[in-house]
C-alpha cells in the first residue's frame, strides 16, 4: 500500500479541554512522514457537557437505558472535532481531498475491563458517519467495541503507533514507550514479531481532578506544582500495594 496522509484525533479520559489533532503519512504499518499537530481547545460549554456526561456514565454503569445526555454530547464532540480537523488541514494549505482517512477515537465515557468469566464492556461517544458527512472523507472509528466483545481489553489504543516509532528508532527490542495520558500505558516491541502493551496505572487524570478540586486551574501545567513539592513516601508505599499494579498483562483501565 502506498502511504497516505491521515489525520488522527484523540481526547482521553484526562479531559484537559483539548482535542489532540495530528497529521501523519503512513501505509498503516510504518511512518513515511510526520505532518503538523495541534491542541484544539473545546468550547467551555462542551467541556462542561463532557464532564457531566462522564458523571452520568458512572451512575449508569452499563445498567438499563443509556443516559439521554450521551446523544447530545456525541453530536457536540463530533462537530467540534470535525472542525478541528478541517482547521488543521486547511492551515497546512491542504484540502480534505488530500486526506485518505481520519482516525476518530471519540470520547471514552465508561470502560469495564474483562475479568475471568466475564467479557468487558466499553462505551465511546463519536458519530463517525456524521464526521464523514461533514468532512467528505473516510473516517475510521469505534476502534474498541469489537475487540472487547471478542474478549479483548480494547486498550491501549496507541500500541500500533508506538510500535511503528520503535521500528524507526531502535530495532533491538531494548526500548519501550511509556505514554502518560489520563491513564499510563507502555508498549514494548521485541524487534521481531511480538508487541506487548498494557495500561500501567493512573497518570494525569487523578492529578487533574485534584487540581480542579483545589481551585488551582484545570491541570498542573508543566508539572510545576508537583516539582515544587516532595513525595509522601508513606502514602506512595500504600498506593503501590494496589493489586492492579502486580496483576499480569493483558490489562486495561480505560
Amino acid at each position: 500500500m502506498q502511504p497516505i496522509w491521515a489525520v488522527g484525533l484523540m481526547t482521553g479520559t484526562v479531559l484537559d479541554g483539548n482535542i489532540d489533532v495530528a497529521l501523519i503519512k503512513t501505509d498503516g504499518e510504518r511512518i513515511a512522514d510526520f505532518g503538523t499537530y495541534t491542541l484544539a481547545p473545546y468550547a467551555q460549554s462542551i467541556r462542561s457537557l463532557l464532564e457531566e456526561t462522564l458523571r452520568r456514565a458512572r451512575l449508569w454503569n452499563f445498567e438499563g437505558p443509556e443516559p439521554e445526555i450521551f446523544r447530545e454530547a456525541e453530536e457536540a464532540l463530533t462537530r467540534a472535532q470535525s472542525a478541528a480537523v478541517k482547521d488543521l488541514v486547511e492551515g497546512q494549505g491542504m484540502t480534505m481531498a488530500d486526506i485518505g482517512v481520519v482516525g476518530f477515537h471519540g470520547q471514552t465515557v465508561l470502560h469495564r475491563a474483562p475479568q475471568p468469566g466475564r467479557i468487558g464492556r466499553t462505551r465511546q461517544l463519536g458519530d463517525g458517519e456524521l464526521m464523514a458527512a461533514i468532512l467528505g472523507t473516510k473516517v475510521a472509528y469505534d476502534f474498541r467495541s469489537a475487540d472487547v466483545a471478542a474478549g479483548g481489553q480494547g486498550a491501549p489504543l496507541a500500541a500500533t503507533y508506538h510500535a511503528a516509532l520503535l521500528k524507526e528508532a531502535d530495532a533491538s527490542g531494548d526500548t519501550a514507550v511509556l505514554n502518560l495520558g489520563g491513564v499510563g500505558n507502555v508498549t514494548w516491541w521485541d524487534g521481531k514479531d511480538n508487541i506487548v502493551a498494557f495500561d500501567t496505572g493512573p497518570a494525569n487524570a487523578p492529578v487533574n481532578d485534584f487540581i480542579k478540586a483545589k481551585g488551582l486551574g484545570e491541570i498542573d501545567r508543566d508539572g510545576r506544582l508537583a516539582a515544587a513539592g516532595t513525595v509522601d513516601e508513606e502514602r506512595l508505599a500504600l498506593l503501590l500495594q494496589h493489586p492492579y499494579l502486580t496483576k499480569p498483562y493483558p490489562k486495561s483501565l480505560d
